[in-house]
């Protein structure tokens, strides 16, 4: 595992982007849920700001490495999803290359629930889900129709080691009889480029309230949307096998986020876009059970269950739906 951040560490970097003053006694509360980033609290004088700094090596069980600057592009994404959609992301308040160090906007926790654990607690919200991929939809579209982003988001390397590589290629090195749909999947992700892609679209990374605050945008490239609708569809999934009382208010959830979502596709036929999620979907549900980052809910039955439901899927013996 990773070694934390020194306080005094976090607390210059402080100082260096202006947000707390030279010798301020600076309180450090550390913040779970991640497992890429070491993220504290900083109660400074002139207010609490959330600090985060990139680590190189994840916080999971797996060899896990990545590089520190990704940090760049999670400041970028944020920066353009909020002028595509306001309020949809906290502020980046200062960023400082150098130390992989970014300061956002604390949001209080009394204001604005995690709807990762909105959802394990059986509060489950049809509506909220839809805003979701509402939200997710027009930051597709717009970054589509903007082909600047694609050279300031050319992220691929990047992405291939968070994503791609830790959840498609080592999930067909850990199950054989998937291993030539995986592989394919991932040589399609690799070459289809549409639009700016956020990476981590998981219920963990999403705050409720008003609207949905979409966080932890480190994957950000420019690449294809569909694995951004798969990712968050694959989380309610899972939760409708953890949930049994819940399946039918989860179904109702995953089926209010697609609708909204591909009701905002324009950049290709609807049509396309959903084959693409539907053909990721049993890859990423796969990858959460027998990739480098196993969910962490479920048990040793539902985790069959997912496998052989995601492998099914994927050998085309029977679709997800079914």
């Amino acid at each position: 595992m990773t070694d934390a951040v020194a306080p005094e560490s976090l607390t210059a970097a402080l100082v260096h982007l202006g947000l707390a003053e030279p010798g301020e006694d600076v309180e450090l509360v550390p913040l779970t849920g991640g497992v890429s980033s070491d993220i504290q609290l900083a109660r400074t004088r002139r207010g609490p700001v959330v600090l985060k700094r990139a680590l190189e090596r994840l916080k999971v069980a797996a060899d896990w490495r990545a590089p520190q600057s990704r940090i760049a592009s999670e400041a970028a994404w944020l920066e353009y999803a909020a002028s595509v959609v306001p309020g949809c992301c906290p502020s980046v308040l200062a960023f400082d290359a150098e130390s992989y160090t970014m300061a956002l906007e604390y949001l209080d926790p009394a204001t604005h629930g995690n709807w990762k654990a909105d959802l394990l607690a059986g509060r489950i919200d049809a509506g909220f889900a839809a805003s979701v991929g509402d939200a997710l939809g027009r930051i597709h579209a717009a970054s589509a129709a903007d082909p600047g982003l694609a050279e300031r988001f050319d992220n691929a390397e990047l992405f291939e080691s968070l994503r791609v590589e830790p959840y498609l290629v080592r999930t067909a090195a850990a199950v054989p009889e998937a291993a030539d749909a995986l592989r394919a999947i991932a040589a399609d992700l690799r070459a289809t480029r549409v639009a700016l892609v956020h990476g981590d679209v998981s219920p963990k990374n999403i705050l409720t309230g008003e609207r949905p605050v979409i966080l932890d945008a480190e994957c950000a490239t420019w690449s294809d949307p569909a694995f951004d609708a798969a990712f968050c569809l694959t989380h309610l999934v899972l939760k409708r096998i953890h949930l049994p009382a819940h399946a039918d208010q989860l179904v109702a959830a995953a089926s209010a986020f697609r609708a909204t979502y591909l009701a905002r596709v324009d950049w290709e036929p609807v049509d396309a876009a959903a084959a693409r999620i539907d053909r990721l979907l049993p890859a990423l549900l796969l990858a959460r059970v027998a990739g480098a980052s196993p969910v962490e809910y479920l048990d040793d039955a539902e985790r069959k269950t997912v496998r052989a439901i995601a492998v099914d899927a994927l050998t085309g013996r029977r679709a997800i739906a079914d």
